[in-house]
């Protein structure tokens, strides 16, 4: 359950050990009342995480507004919008999400203060803060923390040593806790994980809910016409993404029975160039393959002549659904 440790993040240990003092320095003087948290007038859920990297906090966001907007609620989406192009809106994530939920309400600042306001403005009545957890200056009436099941604390180290963005100690201040990435772990593993979340977080009764990231869809760019899923199934394919975690996008497309024959790995929100773009084109129709690439990813290949494939990635809960109640409030 954790990452086997490099030699030179080895090296970085008393770094990260500096770093996760501050972090614990600041956690405790916001507990304290030192720094001030600034409210609003609705209700605000933060989704985040104790690493960095991909959890999956994007598939939870859009489950999250969607929830919101069953139970007859306006959400408003607000984030910091790492990654986001010089001039405009959204980065990858927000316009991917615009484009599964048209209207949705997004903001996206550093200061997430002001964008919550802006929000409230703009007619939203319930807010969710994504990647939030470390951004404590925005009051929020509940923290949900998304734990990956197979690198739930990556070495245990805090940055620059590991990949922790503070001590495993924060968890006290979880609310809800998602374990991800759970499909093939069996039951026992499950409550293994679940405890060891409890125990950390001092509180026997915090809910952890064991979910996955699954495929929901697959759809033919350009035009957007959906397909299930497992349309993918028995075709080969070359993959083209620019996200954190690569390996599981891979993984994801084998279960579906894609034969991947090809391969194009860019950093997480990398934007793609025309060049970029024709050249993994050209490199599919060299293989007889599909191109297939993420939702997030899509977005950046609009207004390029590529045809393409896009896999949907979606939320699923493995035991049930959690009480709307937990997130409602």
């Amino acid at each position: 359950m954790s990452d086997v440790v490099h030699p030179l993040r080895k090296a970085l240990w008393p770094l990260g050990l500096v770093y996760g003092g501050i972090v614990g320095i600041r956690n405790w003087m916001f507990d304290a009342g030192m720094l001030r948290t600034r409210a609003v007038d609705v209700p605000v859920v933060s989704i985040g995480n104790l690493t960095v990297g991909g959890t999956g906090k994007t598939p939870v966001a859009a489950w999250l507004c969607q929830l919101a907007i069953s139970h007859g609620r306006h959400p408003g989406l607000l984030a910091r919008g790492y990654g986001r192009a010089p001039g405009a809106r959204l980065n990858d994530e927000g316009m991917m999400l615009e484009r599964r939920q048209p209207g949705l309400l997004q903001e996206q600042s550093p200061d997430r203060v002001a964008g919550a306001k802006r929000l409230i403005e703009a007619g939203a009545d319930y807010i969710v803060l994504d990647d939030g957890f470390q951004h404590r200056r925005l009051r929020r009436d509940l923290d949900v923390v998304c734990v990956d099941a197979h690198l739930p604390f990556g070495n245990g180290h805090c940055l620059p040593a590991g990949s922790l963005r503070e001590w495993r100690s924060g968890l006290r201040r979880a609310g809800v806790v998602l374990l991800t990435r759970c499909s093939d772990l069996g039951a026992e593993q499950i409550e293994a994980r679940r405890q060891r979340i409890r125990r950390l977080a001092a509180n026997a009764d915090l809910p952890v809910h064991p979910c996955e990231h699954a495929a929901s869809a697959f759809l033919q760019q350009p035009g957007g016409q959906e397909e299930p899923a497992v349309a993918v199934s028995g075709r080969r394919v070359v993959l083209l993404s620019a996200i954190a975690r690569p390996d599981s996008f891979r993984r994801t497309v084998e279960g579906l029975g894609g034969q991947v024959v090809g391969e194009l790995r860019y950093r997480d929100h990398h934007r793609f160039t025309a060049a970029e773009a024709e050249a993994a084109a050209s490199k599919a129709k060299a293989l007889d393959a599909l191109l297939l690439t993420t939702e997030k990813d899509d977005v950046k290949l609009d207004g390029f002549d590529v045809e393409r494939g896009v896999l949907r990635i979606s939320l699923r809960f493995l035991e049930r659904s959690p009480v709307p109640s937990e997130f409602m409030l």
